[in-house]
């Protein structure tokens, strides 16, 4: 069976030989050379090998320009058997590529054509996530599959219409969405220098922190920034009043009581000057005023 691709370095009459050899043992080879098995039994040891086969009587091609040629469309079909992994039974073998008389090159074409139909629907059953279980390549390329090749087709193809119908569906909702939310940044952007430029033309000390004023929040908070702007203005403008007050009653209040306080020491240093006078006139010293003030407070 053909398990392997034909190696073009190697000569393709010897893999023939090879093949006929490994085949001539199988009931296939019996009907081949002597009918249906069992009505004209014939031993398998009857069947030549493939050296014993005079030139003109061989079941292939012997001529080397076909032996090249057909070489390249078995290795096209040998490259599906194997990426498809057909059960290595249901293959044609090497020898069958090269039979005379058969129409070969056109039924290595059809199987091509078969197991390409294949590779497509196992491929789409992949894309599409088909949960429901297909048939493997084996039974789609014997037909023994319990579903028919056509039927999966079919079945696919509606399927790859639906999908494209969500795609087309969900590329405009995404375009929608996308629109939309443009619209939305352009609005925050708007409603944002309106925020700018109505905390940046304030008078007032208190100036608003701008550091979390940004498209991250929804446009009825920017909305509802704007609104307080004018509100947290006429509040801090009373608060600056209120306060301006409060400093202008402390200075005066802190006048009032300086002058007190001077009142209170020109009174005292008055009278410190009457009693030096009194003092002395009567003769009396610095040191007398002290011990009698001493006296006076004991």
């Amino acid at each position: 069976m053909a398990t392997a691709l034909i190696n073009g370095q190697e000569s393709i009459i010897s893999q023939i030989h090879t093949s006929w050899n490994e085949f001539r043992s199988t009931d296939e080879a019996m009907v081949l050379m002597f009918g249906e098995v069992g009505s004209n039994y014939r031993d398998y040891h009857e069947i030549p090998l493939a050296k014993d086969f005079a030139k003109s009587d061989t079941p292939w091609t012997t001529k080397e320009t076909v032996l090249e040629k057909n070489a390249v469309h078995a290795n096209n079909l040998i490259r599906y058997y194997i990426g498809l992994n057909i059960d290595v039974a249901e293959r044609m073998h090497i020898w069958q590529f090269f039979e005379i008389g058969t129409g070969i090159v056109g039924k290595i074409k059809e199987q091509i054509k078969l197991l390409k139909r294949i590779q497509k629907v196992l491929k789409l059953e992949q894309e599409l996530e088909i949960h429901e279980p297909l048939p493997n390549a084996t039974s789609l390329f014997t037909y023994t599959a319990h579903l028919s090749l056509e039927n999966i087709e079919d079945f696919l193809k509606l399927k790859v219409k639906e999908a494209k119908a969500a795609k087309k569906l969900a590329l405009k909702v995404a375009k929608q969405a996308a629109k939309q939310a443009a619209k939305v940044l352009a609005t925050k952007k708007k409603i944002i220098a309106a925020i700018v430029k109505k905390n940046d033309s304030r008078t007032d000390s208190g100036s608003l922190y701008m550091g979390n004023i940004n498209t991250t929040l929804s446009v009825e908070d920017l909305r509802e920034v704007l609104k307080t702007l004018p509100l947290v203005s006429k509040a801090n403008k009373a608060q600056a009043k209120k306060a301006a007050k409060e400093a202008k009653a402390k200075a005066k209040e802190a006048k009032k009581a300086a002058k007190n306080l001077a009142a209170k020491h020109a009174n005292f240093a008055k009278k410190v000057l009457s009693l030096l006078k009194f003092a002395q006139a009567n003769k009396y010293t610095v040191e007398d005023i002290v011990a009698e003030l001493k006296a006076q407070v004991e």
